[in-house]
This record gives C-alpha cells, sequence and structure tokens, in this order.
C-alpha cells in the first residue's frame, strides 16, 4: 500500500470514527465536553478567510498538498521562488528599527515631535504631509483653508524644511516622506536641505515613497492625469540611482487598495501589476531592472486574517518571482527576490473602544512576522479618534519589539511553512492573485486600469460588501457590532495647535517679501520649459529644475501651479 493510500485511509476512519462521533444528533458525549464554550454544531454552515475568497476546510492535511513539490514550489529562504523569504537567515540577523512616520502643525511643531522621538531611540523618521503639500498649494491657497498642518506637516518653502529638521543629525538619521505626486520636488527638498546643513547627500540615509498609482485608487492627493504622474515619478528614480546611491527612489503601496476595500488576491494582484508598470517605466528612462527592483518593495497592509495574511505574503514573494522571470527574462535573483513590507490594518482599527485596537495591531504584526516581511510600521490605538499622542505612538513601535525579543516568534525563519492549513491558503491565494494580475494586463497593465475605473470599482464592491456583512453582524467587530459597552474607558486625545495655520501663513508671506524675486522667476520659466518639452513628446528629467526653484525660495504652489497649467487636473472617473 503507498503512503497515499494509507493517508486516504486514516482520513476516511477518522470521518466515520471521531467526526462522526462528534457530529451525530444528540447530546454531547462526555469526551467531547469542555469546562465552558463548547458547543453541540458548529457556529456557521461555512467557514470563509477573512477576505472572503477562500473557503476554510474542517481540517488540513497532506491530502490536501497532493501535486505540491516541496522544492519547486515552496523552495528554500534565500532561494527562487522566495515563498519562504528573500533571505536565509530571516530574523535571526535581523533588529527592528524604531520608525515613525509622524508630522503636523507647523514646521516649529513637528520638529518638537521628531525631536521626542529621536530621544525615544528612533533614527528612522519619516515626514507626514499635510494634504495642502501633498496637493502642491501654498498653505494660503483657497483650498488649503483649514487643512495646513492637520494630517501632517505644512511645507510651502525650503525653509519650513531646514525649521522641521533644525537641530537633528541629518548623517544619523534616515528621513524621507511620502511625495506621491510631488515626488520630484520632495527630492529637491531633501537634497537642497543636505546641502544647506553642509552635508553631501550622497552620504544621506532618505526614502521617498513617490508611488502616484497609490493617489489614485486611495488617498485621493493626486494632481495630474496618470501617465503623467508616473512619468515625472520615474523622473525621480532616473535621478536618484544616477546621484544619490544610498537613496530608496520609489516603492509601490497596496496598502489604500486593500483599505479600500479590494480583496485579499487583489491587493497581491493589483500589487504586482502597479510595481510590474514602475519598473517598465522606469526602465524607459535607462534603469534596468536589476538596477531598480533592489531598492523597492511592494508596501502591503496586514488584515484581521492572520492565517490568511501570512499565506498572501509567501504568495506575493513567489508571484512576483514568477512574473518577473516572464517580464524580465531573467534569473537575476536581484529581480525575482521582491522586498515585502507593511502598513498594518489602520482600516480595521475602531473609533469606539479605541484601547481593543492595540490587540488588533498587534496580531496584524504578528502575521506580518510569520509571512516574512522587512519592515513593519504601525498606526497608533487613537489615531481614528485623532492624530497618535507620543505615548501611543511609541508603544505601537514597541509591540514588533516585544513580540520578536519576548515572544521570540522570528528566531526559525518561515514558521508556519509545511503548514497544511497555510501551504493551502498560499497555493489558492496565489493562483487567484495570478488571475488578477492577468486582468489587469489584459486591460493594458495598471495605469490604464486606473484610467478606466476598474480599480475603483473594485475596490467600491468590495467595501459595499463588507459594510453589509458588518451591518447584518456577519462580521463581528467588537465594540461595534458586538460586545458593545456603554462607557467606555475614556482615553488621552492629542490635540494641535491652534494657531499653526496662521504662523504657517505668515511664515510664507515672510518667504515672498525676502527671497530674490529675479531668481524666483528664473525658476519658474525653466520649470515651464521643461513640462513643455514633456508635453510634447521630449522626456526631459524636471529633477534640476525643481532644485533651481526650491533653492531659490519658490513655493510649492507657484511651482505646482506651472505643472497644472501645462498638464491640467485629473479627475476620477464616476464609479456607479
Amino acid at each position: 500500500m503507498s503512503s497515499d493510500d494509507a493517508l486516504n485511509d486514516a482520513y476516511k476512519a477518522w470521518q466515520e470514527g471521531p467526526l462522526q462521533e462528534r457530529t451525530a444528533p444528540g447530546e454531547l458525549r462526555p469526551q467531547h465536553r469542555g469546562y465552558s464554550g463548547v458547543l453541540k454544531d458548529e457556529t456557521r454552515d461555512e467557514f470563509r478567510t477573512g477576505g472572503g475568497e477562500l473557503v476554510v476546510n474542517r481540517l488540513y492535511t497532506p491530502l490536501d498538498l497532493a501535486g505540491v513539490d516541496p522544492v519547486h514550489d515552496i523552495g528554500f529562504p534565500g532561494q527562487f521562488p522566495f515563498t519562504r523569504g528573500r533571505d536565509p537567515l530571516g530574523y535571526r540577523a535581523f533588529r527592528w528599527p524604531l520608525s515613525f512616520y509622524s508630522g503636523y502643525g507647523s514646521s516649529e511643531s513637528a520638529n518638537e515631535r521628531y525631536r521626542a522621538l529621536r530621544a525615544a531611540g528612533s533614527n528612522y523618521i519619516s515626514l507626514a504631509l499635510d494634504l495642502p503639500t501633498q496637493n502642491g498649494y501654498d498653505a494660503d491657497h483657497l483650498l488649503a483653508l483649514g487643512e495646513v498642518g492637520k494630517v501632517g506637516v505644512a511645507l510651502s518653502s525650503l525653509p519650513d524644511m531646514e525649521r522641521v529638521f533644525s537641530g537633528l543629525p541629518l548623517d544619523h538619521i534616515h528621513t524621507g516622506t511620502v511625495g506621491n505626486c510631488i515626488g520630484p520636488w520632495a527630492l529637491a527638498m531633501f537634497v537642497s536641505l543636505g546641502e544647506r546643513a553642509g552635508l553631501d547627500p550622497r552620504t544621506m540615509d532618505v526614502s521617498i515613497q513617490n508611488d502616484p498609482i497609490k493617489e489614485y485608487t486611495g488617498r485621493g492627493t493626486y494632481i495630474f492625469p496618470p501617465r503623467v504622474a508616473v512619468n515625472l515619478a520615474a523622473d525621480v528614480v532616473q535621478y536618484i540611482r544616477q546621484y544619490l546611491p544610498r537613496w530608496e527612489h520609489q516603492y509601490s503601496c497596496s496598502t489604500t487598495l486593500r483599505w479600500g476595500g479590494c480583496s485579499t488576491s487583489q491587493e497581491i494582484g493589483f500589487g504586482i501589476a502597479n510595481l510590474l508598470a514602475y519598473t517598465e517605466e522606469a526602465a524607459r528612462k535607462g534603469v534596468a531592472p536589476q538596477d531598480y527592483v533592489p531598492w523597492v518593495h511592494l508596501h502591503m497592509t496586514a488584515d484581521n486574517d492572520l492565517f490568511e495574511e501570512v499565506a498572501k505574503f509567501r504568495a506575493t514573494r513567489r508571484l512576483w518571482a514568477r512574473a518577473a522571470r516572464e517580464r524580465f527574462h531573467t534569473e537575476d535573483p536581484r529581480v525575482l527576490a521582491l522586498r515585502l513590507t507593511v502598513f498594518t490594518g489602520a482600516h480595521r482599527l475602531t473609533a469606539q473602544e479605541p484601547l481593543n485596537n492595540i490587540v488588533r495591531t498587534t496580531m496584524h504584526i504578528l502575521a506580518s512576522i510569520l509571512g516574512g516581511v522587512e519592515n513593519i510600521a504601525t498606526p497608533a490605538h487613537d489615531e481614528a479618534l485623532a492624530l497618535p499622542t507620543f505615548e501611543s505612538t511609541r508603544l505601537s513601535q514597541l509591540t514588533k519589539l516585544i513580540l520578536q525579543d519576548e515572544s521570540l516568534v522570528g528566531q526559525t525563519v518561515d514558521p508556519l511553512g509545511g503548514s497544511y492549513f497555510v501551504e493551502s491558503l498560499t497555493n489558492e491565494l496565489e493562483e487567484k492573485g495570478r488571475q488578477v494580475l492577468q486582468k489587469v494586463e489584459d486591460q493594458g497593465g495598471a495605469i490604464a486600469a486606473v484610467e478606466n475605473g476598474y480599480y475603483l470599482r473594485e475596490m467600491a464592491d468590495g467595501m459595499v460588501r463588507h459594510q453589509r456583512e458588518v451591518e447584518r453582524g456577519e462580521r463581528p467587530v467588537i465594540g461595534v457590532n458586538t460586545h458593545v459597552v456603554e462607557n467606555e474607558v475614556p482615553i488621552h486625545l492629542f490635540k494641535g495647535n491652534a494657531d499653526d495655520e496662521r504662523r504657517q501663513i505668515e511664515r510664507l508671506e515672510r518667504v515672498r517679501r525676502e527671497r530674490e524675486p529675479w531668481r524666483v522667476e528664473q525658476s519658474l520659466k525653466e520649470i515651464r520649459r521643461v513640462a513643455e518639452a514633456k508635453a510634447s513628446g521630449h522626456d526631459e528629467n524636471i529633477v534640476p529644475a525643481m532644485m533651481q526653484a526650491v533653492q531659490a525660495h519658490t513655493t510649492i504652489g507657484e511651482i505646482f501651479g506651472i505643472l497644472r497649467e501645462i498638464f491640467g487636473e485629473y479627475r476620477n472617473p464616476t464609479i456607479i
């Protein structure tokens, strides 16, 4: 008798023995009774993963992995197809940095917070920018009214940037910002900041997200049509790879796709489609995949279903390796080994009973570590109500250290590898993710899927479906539709400085009075010249012109006002 036959016989015996005995009509037998909580029947007719796409079986055995080659399909850490991670040592040779994405109010207020974070041990501080800045508006623009400094720090010109980093050792910290649709400007600001501080920018450690596709499918701080935005982002990639060897030029973010309603497999497929689009745009500007991919990462989220999320990260690495090998005709591990990072599930944090969010975030972090991601950013438990306090921000960052250093989660590489359940989920999610990726490619790729509204339609459908499940009680949310308390435990919330907007506008007016007008005028002429060349099909890199403008203290609103004139402003398709 073969081992498969023996396993089939054993499985059948289990079904006809203990399982049938447990599910037989009548009272629970004594050996099945527990102290409390044991029910006669299963709580649902069908169990599905948190993403809702996959049915979860009652039991998983080697029979569910029939036909899976453990070497070819799963492999080893640091080896194609990278299911088990890029690094053969995993977390055994890794220390989690205390990294913070933070910012609010005026440059002085943000500087105060950054100094506190630095004093608390952080060497990684990424700037959160307010909405006017992210949209290329000055603080005194009509559309900026009431939004200055609200969800990030307000930056209108280079002097603001210098105040933000006053007293911080730029040569000893890693910094950066999202800068998705303002990437060339963000790059120019950081380079000019370093030069004004007497540093060689090539020695600085800076990361710029530079991911405009994210804005059309998530946060909404887009400015130009998608193809223009992706081209400008590629200018940043080209400049950094040519002149700034330690800088990270771009990373593709699928967090907002998932937060906006897309499914688990869609996060995989959409995320890889976006990254392929960026890789190919960089190649058109002379940055080959082997020079591009090692510096980027796919920035995903971690949702509530722990095992599904672990499988998702494993499936994403494997699908990228296979897709990139086919697309770029290479066996180069620099191209095939994809770095994954995470911003944990902020969309699952509730305003009701916010202390429960500490537990949710802990499980999101655990899933990320078990899935082998290489950096984790976490929201604080109070972010559903306000900007986080210093204390809540620090707690959220310490959670991953507690899991690794005290709970010893990372002592072996890919600890759930070989689990019949996790391997089955990995296989299913990879295949579903591949199908999603193919749908996007059939439409002409990620940019076309943004332009025709495909991403937004899929996200809207998923968001509506999830909300209906919550409202009907089919999807429990503790403190929202189940186990609700009348009197919540009060928590301390952050309060900003109401004078920050006024101070920012006053400083902006002072910059305009004190700068040299001829330099501003000259810099804007050069911005216009390069933009018009781009619009006419002559692809010139805009970063040098942006440097000139920033160093002349030209404001972000003046710069992007010119670009709006030439490239126009984008309006997302209406989704019904």
